[in-house]
């Protein structure tokens, strides 16, 4: 009966952990992508697409207060304040 309890337990643990689908993680924009990016949102007010790309290549860079800053996007309501502050972060990075 313990065998039979150890080779259930042994079959459950290899099924759950052989068929666990892996999370991926994006790289994040490059160095080079970041300005370029935030200058882009400065003109057309839109980030949906790129937010995730943009947080991690910030963090990636070392720019974390910008990294929070982009994060911020959402909680703006106007379009045009979205677009005041990428193009301070742009300016910001540029420097």
């Amino acid at each position: 009966m313990k065998n039979i309890a150890i080779l259930f337990f042994v079959t459950i643990m290899v099924s759950c952990s052989s068929n666990a689908p892996q999370a991926e993680v994006s790289p994040g924009l490059t160095k080079d992508q970041l300005a370029p990016t935030l200058k882009k949102i400065a003109e057309t007010g839109k980030y949906d697409t790129v937010l995730e790309d943009l947080t991690i290549g910030l963090e990636n860079a070392g720019h974390m207060e910008e990294a929070v800053s982009v994060q911020n996007f959402p909680e703006l309501s106007d379009p045009e304040d979205v677009k005041k502050l990428a193009s301070k972060l742009a300016d910001s990075l540029s420097k």
